[in-house]
This record gives structure tokens, C-alpha cells and sequence, in this order.
């Protein structure tokens, strides 16, 4: 899909009428549901939309589709999405939110530049006869057809696209069923039009020489297998384009249509099993029964689509998970009298958490941690920016109050309007014994006194990184001696709930936190993340999770792994 697409369309092709929804990129993620707020709005008595049902984001890679814990489910090609599970949507694809089936458009009308087959007006003709086909209204097949069905499964199963599965269901079906012609046609929108995706025989071409019942498209809509009888039709158009028979089939994704087979005799019979001539008397339950395997082809190859989505995704994303590796410290260090002990846990894939220790000429040890709104791809892109910014800066000038201001400037023009990054920044000078200080709407960090006491180290602090361009940041200075100890984490840990099976689950909290590095011994980094996910009843924590310890190594002895 091409990136620079300004707009992109939900085509209703199934549900009650509404209006095609449009979906405009640079305004954040859009939301459908029929709460009123949703940028994408549908009905407020649509029972089986949730109030906040899915998600549509837009970036450089185009348009994505996720759910949003919606109680009735959010499909996408016949296939489920997991709660706030994010996949690439490619035109064509068709997005199923009961009782209404989309096709995801980059055309306001989605055709997409081909023109739509020509359809014959026979609903009002009362003596055209259209009937539906139920499976439990035919007999058993022959053994000559039943030996077809099997040829045929083979050839579908072997399809490995759906142009080559149409192909095959198309041949397969004039033998079965002794009609003509044969077209794979694809739904445009709700009001019944399509297109000719594949066609075979004298006269089901695609553009304008493409010709069909709308009576019997209209009966095969609702996902059965549809016959029309020309013999006790007197619609002109059919008498007109010599019309004896036809029949339609659906092909179903779960409830949703995504294709019709049409067949019918323009042009005399296929002439296949020894009747040169005939049209099948049961040609019909052929058709149901050759309409299932396809059917269920169909899902295969659009499972495969889809499971090819998350495999790209998964390549990106475990990239993108290495390269923040990389860019993080190690999990422990020494500098000097100082030694720490960090660690982050993405949320997800991808983490928007960060921290980071500089070394500084005169033996002093900057220390930082920072926490971007949000999770994912775009969370930790901004992340990186602010980490190596910030970096930069303070490796130059080792000043806190200056690097952070200089940071709000550069990130303000930049950061999405619903972003911003919560700091935190501290200079340890072992010489001097102190910690000066810099918090920018963090608010989560610990100072352990030698009686065994805890403070706050958020004092003195400015707004978030990229709420304004300018905030007035003052450092606070503290003595850090030798008997101390400092813990800044996350609200990733501190804002952890228990499981919402319990009767009224609890945060982790800053009081959790303040007595493990009371009590904690050697490795209290480790200890805190084994007690949040204890508290958690899960290592797949909710959000981003850092934490980093700071204390002083009285020995030559290294911090332990």
C-alpha cells in the first residue's frame, strides 16, 4: 500500500445501510464504535458493536487494523483478531464488525479503477424464478459427479492463490454442472454490484460485456447457493440474453461473502459426462457441494495471507527488539566507587522505556531513565530519539537542568500530538557525596538512607518532555553517601495490577517497591521484578517496565550478573 495515501474507506458490502466511512491519516489512531466520541461512529443501537470496537492507525507503512477488547470480535478476512492484536490492511481486504461486512478501500468507491459488471434488472419481474438452494434439500450425488468432486478437491487443494483457485472452481463447475459459462465475481458494495475478478466460457467476460441477474445475486447474499429457472422467466433482459439457467454460490468466509460463482447457459451447455448438450438435472447440489471445498480453500489461503502478515510483523518487530538491546547498557556496571544494576521489560515487542548512564571526565556518573507514553512501534521510536539526544547532550556538558530543557525543545515539534516522555535525571558525585537531581513529571524514584529510611527523589521537577516547548526544570541536590542507595523505576512497575479476577485488584505501588529496597539484598533489581510479576500472576507484564539501582561497591569485586 502506498504510504502517501491521503485517505483510505470502509465500503459497507453487508449490514444495514450507513454510509461508507472515511478514513483520514494524521490525526492519531481512529477509533470505530458506536460510542459517540469514536471517530468512526456507527449506529448507538447496533447491539453487537462494542462502544469502543476496533482501532484504524496510519503510518509510514500504511494503514493497520486492531481490536480493541470488543466483547463480539473484530475479523479480518474471515480470520479473528486478538484483543489489541495490530495487523496491515491491504486493499480488498474484507473487515467483518456484526452485522456489518467492510471492504477496506483505498478508492472511495472501491473499485479501484475497474469498472463494475453490467447486472440485469429482473427483481421486479414477478414470475422470474429465483429459489435457494438449502443443503439439506438434495439428494445424493451420482458416482460419476461424486468422482468429479473428488478431481476437483485435489485441484482446489493445490490452488495457491486465489486466482488460480477461482480458475479451477470455474472449470470444475461447467463439467459438474453442464452450464456455459462460468465467472468469479467479487462484491463492490452493498447495493449488490461486483466485479468480474476471473471468467471462462462465451459470455461472462469482465467490463462492459459482463451480464447478470441482480435477483439472483440478491438471493445468494444471504449465503446460500441460489437457482434461476429462465423456463418461468419473463424478465425481458433474460429472454433477450437467451437465459435458461443459472446458479450462483456464495464464497464464505465464517458469514462473510467474499466472492460469487456464477454460472449460467448463454451459448448452450458445457457438454461434459457423455451429455454433449444437457444441463445436469442436479447441477445445483454439484455446485453447493464444489461451493463448500472452495469455501473452505478460500479461508485457507486467506489464513495463510494473514498468518504471512504476522510473520513480517514478527521479523520487524524482533529487529526492532534487538536494536533496542543494543542500545541499552548492560544489565550491570561499575564506574569507579559507583556500580548499578538496570534492566527494562517491553510491555510488548518493543519497549518505550529506557535508561542510560554516562560516564563523565571528572568522575562523576549521570544516570537516566526515561518512560514514553504508550507502547509499540511508535513509542519506542520516539524513545530512541530522546535517548540519544539526551545522550549527546549530557556527555558534552554533564549539566541536568540545561540538557533537559534542550531536550523539550527538540522533542516538541516532533513527538505525535497524544506523545510525550516522563524523565528522570541524576548526576552521582562520589567525590562530593551528593545527587543533584532533575525530575520532568516522572515522579518515581527512591532514595534509601544507612537507618534505613526512604524518600522521594521527585522534587523540583518541570512538566513531561514534550507537553510544552519550554518548562522550567530546577535541579534539587541531595547527599548520597556512602551507606545510601537510589531506585528509579517506571510507573510500568509501579502501576502493575493484580489479576481483575481478584475482588478489587491493588497497583503494585510505590510502597511494594520502597520495601524491597529496604529489605532487599545483592540483586534488588531482580528481587523487584520477581515481585511485580508475582503481584501480576504473569511475566507478560501490562505496560513497560524499568527499574535501575544505584549504589556504592566498596571492593574491586564486580557487581554480580
Amino acid at each position: 500500500m502506498e504510504s502517501s495515501q491521503k485517505s483510505a474507506w470502509l465500503i459497507r458490502l453487508s449490514g444495514p445501510p450507513i454510509k461508507n466511512l472515511e478514513l483520514s491519516p494524521g490525526h492519531g489512531d481512529l477509533t470505530l464504535g458506536r460510542r459517540l466520541g469514536c471517530e468512526l461512529c456507527l449506529p448507538a443501537d447496533a447491539e453487537t458493536v462494542s462502544r469502543n470496537h476496533a482501532r484504524f492507525s496510519h503510518d509510514a507503512q500504511g494503514w493497520h487494523l486492531s481490536d480493541a477488547s470488543s466483547r463480539w470480535g473484530t475479523f479480518l478476512n474471515g480470520y479473528k483478531l486478538a484483543a489489541g492484536e495490530r495487523l496491515p490492511l491491504r486493499s480488498g481486504d474484507l473487515i467483518r464488525i456484526t452485522p456489518w461486512t467492510f471492504c477496506f478501500s483505498l478508492h472511495a468507491d472501491r473499485r479501484d479503477g475497474r469498472g463494475a459488471a453490467i447486472l440485469i434488472e429482473d427483481q421486479g419481474f414477478e414470475q422470474t424464478m429465483v429459489r435457494r438452494i438449502r443443503p439439506d434439500s438434495q439428494g445424493k450425488l451420482r458416482d460419476d459427479l461424486l468422482t468429479l468432486l473428488l478431481e476437483a478437491a485435489a485441484g482446489i487443494h493445490a490452488a495457491a492463490d486465489e486466482q488460480s483457485l477461482a480458475s479451477v472452481v470455474m472449470e470444475e463447475a461447467r463439467r459438474g454442472s453442464g452450464l456455459a459459462n462460468a465467472a468469479w465475481l467479487r462484491p463492490i458494495d452493498g447495493e449488490g454490484a461486483v466485479e468480474v475478478v476471473a471468467s471462462v466460457g462465451t459470455s461472462t467476460g469482465g467490463g462492459e460485456g459482463a451480464v447478470f441477474s441482480r435477483s439472483l445475486l440478491l438471493a445468494a447474499s444471504g449465503g446460500e447457493v441460489a437457482e434461476l429457472d429462465g423456463a418461468q422467466a419473463i424478465s425481458q433482459s433474460i429472454v433477450l440474453n437467451r437465459i435458461e439457467r443459472a446458479v450462483c454460490v456464495p464464497m464464505m468466509l465464517g458469514q462473510t461473502i467474499a466472492a460469487y460463482l456464477y454460472l449460467d447457459s448463454r451459448g448452450g451447455a458445457a457438454g461434459q459426462l457423455g451429455e454433449p448438450s444437457a444441463i445436469r438435472p442436479n447441477a445445483s447440489a454439484f455446485c453447493l457441494a464444489l461451493g463448500r471445498i472452495a469455501s473452505l480453500a478460500l479461508s485457507n489461503l486467506k489464513r495463510q495471507e494473514i498468518e504471512k502478515r504476522h510473520a513480517m510483523i514478527q521479523a520487524d518487530l524482533n529487529a526492532g527488539a534487538e536494536a533496542q538491546r543494543w542500545i541499552l547498557p548492560k544489565r550491570v556496571g561499575r564506574f569507579g566507587p559507583l556500580s548499578y544494576i538496570g534492566q527494562s521489560r517491553p510491555g510488548l515487542h518493543l519497549g518505550g522505556d529506557f535508561f542510560d548512564l554516562i560516564p563523565l571526565n571528572d568522575g562523576r556518573l549521570v544516570v537516566s531513565l526515561g518512560d514514553v507514553t504508550g507502547k509499540g512501534v511508535a513509542a519506542s521510536v520516539l524513545m530512541t530519539a530522546t535517548q540519544g539526544f539526551l545522550h549527546a547532550a549530557l556527555s558534552l556538558h554533564g549539566d541536568p537542568e540545561r540538557a533537559v530543557a534542550d531536550l523539550c525543545r527538540f522533542i516538541y515539534p516532533r513527538r505525535a500530538v497524544s506523545k510525550f516522555v516522563t524523565l528522570w535525571v541524576g548526576v552521582f558525585d562520589p567525590a562530593k557525596q551528593t545527587l543533584t537531581y532533575v525530575d520532568a513529571g516522572h515522579g518515581h524514584a527512591l532514595l534509601l538512607r544507612g537507618d534505613g529510611t526512604t524518600e522521594g527523589l521527585c522534587n523540583g521537577g518541570g512538566l513531561p518532555i514534550g507537553v510544552m516547548e519550554t518548562s522550567d526544570y530546577q535541579p534539587v541536590c541531595v547527599d548520597f553517601p556512602p551507606s545510601a542507595r537510589a531506585l528509579i523505576v517506571s510507573d510500568g512497575i509501579i502501576e502493575q495490577f493484580a489479576p481483575s479476577s481478584e475482588a478489587s485488584p491493588e497497583q503494585f505501588g510505590l510502597e511494594r517497591t520502597a520495601d524491597i529496597l529496604r529489605t532487599g539484598r545483592g540483586d534488588v533489581v531482580h528481587a523487584l521484578f520477581d515481585a511485580v510479576i508475582a503481584h501480576a500472576r504473569t511475566a507478560q507484564l501490562a505496560d513497560d517496565a524499568t527499574a535501575v539501582l544505584i549504589q556504592y561497591q566498596f571492593d574491586n569485586t564486580p557487581p554480580a550478573e
